[in-house]
């Protein structure tokens, strides 16, 4: 214990010039990060034995073998879907490929939730862009994929979808709209009347649709416009018209839930070293409201975001400078740099996600065409596990239970 207080003592005195507050200091900081007054799920999730994890990562539920992780080819031929096994000591093993039943762009869609998995994690969804279609795949009980329905979005070129429940939305990025359907006991999907509803306006550059925990809203931040939208959805599943509030950060991009609250990136139009997050509260009438501000990451182009199980820790990786950085969530919403740095990635890297044992982190690189892997550690610092080589150019998503 006496060694992991000092690492996290030295962690957060390298970064105590770029933590700003005006709830807490650095120190009550660094005391609440180390235990949470001795309780943070998260820290404890990466002090289990070795054979604790692999217990953990040889299967978890009834009905699957083990543990997954899903990309898609998004070649302009046939869109494939490709599966990994996930072994115990965090590396992936190729599983399987197959076919989504549509078309991909044949170029990276620069977007966050290309793939998704149901709650149950008993089916995955993706997004055909090049075909304006999304499809809906059964995962076999040793993680393989049977393609069920594929439907069309009612858009142009979609590049995310978010599952709730049996209801699935698509942002379609070409046309800048959204879509929704519902998920049938079989998988197969059907229109939802009164979903289709416009973005703010037209060339948004719309990078993510996400249902919240609860399912009351659909949220997608616009790129062009430095807006966020929120769509209320209703009981028979139709979504309201769009309110549109603005960003904190310029170029929101990324985001997930963390507690109760939403965690974004902002890219900040690309700007060298300038790149920040932003921690917000969605109210009841879909108005979002800062917590404490853009927080600086000292990175470039901050855009795709992934938080650990229990919601303690947030990771976004740096497109520009090929690099993950590593903020803290404290119990009332306020987001905290913890490591500028925390792990060097791949070349440009675009997506990342956090498995379902809370311990390893991956992320896909489209310049040098291959995912990262790597370890947590403790407060929110990530070590090297090695990479999987030889994707696809366009390579786009992913997602993992």
């Amino acid at each position: 214990m006496a060694i992991a207080i000092t690492f996290a003592v030295a962690s957060c005195n390298k970064t105590q010039d770029k933590i700003v507050s005006t709830n807490t200091t650095p120190a009550n900081l660094t005391d609440s990060m180390m235990s949470e007054n001795g309780a943070n799920p998260d820290e404890a999730s990466i002090t289990e034995s070795t054979s604790a994890l692999e217990a953990r990562s040889s299967g978890t539920n009834s009905t699957k073998s083990g543990h997954y992780l899903y990309t898609e080819s998004n070649e302009s031929g046939v869109n494939d879907i490709i599966a990994y096994t996930i072994n115990y000591n965090g590396s992936l093993q190729w599983n399987s490929n197959n076919a989504s039943g549509g078309m991909g762009t044949g170029a990276p869609l620069g977007s966050q939730g290309a793939l998704a998995l149901s709650s149950d994690n008993n089916w995955l969804f993706a997004v055909n862009s090049g075909s304006n279609s999304v499809s809906s795949f059964k995962v076999e009980s040793d993680g393989s994929l049977t393609l069920v329905s594929t439907a069309n979005t009612w858009g142009k070129n979609p590049n995310s979808l978010s599952v709730h429940g049996n209801m699935l939305y698509v942002l379609n990025h070409g046309s800048d709209n959204i879509h929704g359907f519902w998920v049938g006991n079989d998988g197969k999907l059907t229109d939802i009347d009164g979903s289709t509803k416009p973005l703010s306006s037209t060339g948004v550059d719309a990078p993510q649709i996400s249902f919240t925990p609860d399912g009351d809203f659909v949220v997608v931040p616009e790129k062009a416009t430095n807006i966020i939208g929120t769509f209320k959805i209703t009981s028979n599943g139709s979504a309201g018209n769009g309110n549109f509030n603005p960003s904190v950060g310029n170029t929101p991009f990324g985001f997930g839930f963390s507690r109760d609250y939403m965690i974004i990136s902002n890219a900040e139009m690309g700007a060298a070293e300038a790149g920040t997050g932003t921690s917000y509260t969605i109210e009841n009438n879909g108005n979002i409201k800062d917590i404490n501000g853009a927080r600086p990451d000292y990175q470039t182009a901050p855009c795709w975001v992934a938080i650990t199980k229990y919601g303690r820790f947030v990771y976004m990786t740096n497109n520009a400078t090929n690099n993950i950085s590593s903020y803290y969530v404290a119990p009332w919403g306020g987001l905290y740099l913890v490591e500028s740095s925390a792990a060097t990635t791949g070349s440009g890297p675009l997506d990342i996600v956090v498995a379902a044992n809370n311990y390893n982190v991956y992320t896909l690189n489209t310049g040098t065409h291959n995912i990262s892997g790597f370890h947590r550690m403790f407060f929110g610092q990530l070590s090297a596990l090695g990479t999987t080589d030889n994707l696809p150019t366009p390579a786009t998503g992913l997602a993992t239970f």
